[in-house]
């Protein structure tokens, strides 16, 4: 698997894969469609020291993405740029199955020249980092449905990461049905998808909440609606809704990340969603 650096969609991103060979504005309109999430997400976080983010660090980011591009590597990447909480860079790949995530691994390991260059990125880039993760989740929309948005006009991504008690997961789920129900009603325009950790660093009991957006306008949306969403609800079922919260939450946090071409090895789909945004400069 191309190591990339990178750390817990999101993503996000929820579907990375690729158009090509189309002419550019028939790619255009087929990439501006929408795409459900990926089966599995692998999700690699940067914690940035002080002082080493921004250009400095698409700088060296930019090393991986030029070796991606001179092994033409089938794997393509999405970087966002933490907009709250420590500095920090998330790097998100997208796969159809573990079987899939395997077999681009093994294509990794077989390229030398390929292999070479990401060590070489990697010691460079290792020191603007204070610590990275891996982590690897996997889609759950049994428990909430979720179509997939053209998500390469999107521009931020709000995750919401929550540890499960446990033992409590039957109420967890009943509770994220609720939530699907009532958004149908309430924000039926409300994209989630619902990620379960797989493997990764701490990985017990964590769930994400990945909701793309084009713009953060849509968190104003989203708290205004807030009084729509209870009086979808009704009285008894919120007050169950929360008690089940109450039982089923161990913690949560929410941060909003920027998607970033700069340090993105985007795939044909998102980049002919929006050339003038993806193409890196």
């Amino acid at each position: 698997m191309f190591s990339k650096t990178i750390g817990f969609c999101a993503g996000l991103c929820l579907c990375i894969g690729g158009v090509s060979g189309l002419p550019n504005a028939k790619a255009q309109e087929a990439a501006a469609k929408s795409t459900p999430p990926p089966k599995v997400l692998v999700m690699d976080v940067e914690w940035l020291k002080p002082g080493k983010g921004g250009s400095v660090h698409q700088k060296s980011e930019s090393a991986f993405i030029q070796a991606a591009e001179k092994a033409k590597s089938p794997q393509h990447y999405v970087a966002m740029q933490a907009l709250s909480g420590p500095p920090r860079s998330l790097f998100v790949f997208s796969y159809d199955s573990f079987a899939a995530m395997e077999k681009e691994h093994q294509e990794e390991v077989a390229n030398a020249s390929l292999s070479a260059d990401i060590d070489q990125a990697y010691a460079a880039d290792g020191e603007l980092l204070s610590s990275m993760a891996r982590n690897i989740f996997t889609l759950r929309d049994d428990l909430m449905p979720e179509p997939g948005v053209a998500i390469g006009t999107m521009r931020y991504m709000q995750i919401t990461r929550v540890t499960v008690r446990p033992g409590h997961q039957g109420e967890w789920e009943e509770y994220l049905k609720m939530l699907r129900s009532t958004l149908d009603k309430a924000e039926p325009g409300r994209h989630i998808a619902l990620y379960q950790s797989a493997y990764g660093w701490e990985n017990g009991g964590v769930w994400l909440l990945m909701t793309p957006m084009k713009s953060l306008s849509e968190v104003d949306e989203a708290d205004a609606n807030a009084a729509k969403f209870r009086e979808a609800m009704g009285d008894t079922n919120m007050k169950h809704y929360r008690e089940l919260a109450g039982a089923a939450v161990e913690s949560s946090q929410r941060n909003l990340y920027a998607f970033d071409p700069a340090m993105s090895y985007a795939s044909d789909q998102m980049v002919n969603a929006d050339p003038t945004f993806w193409k890196r400069k």
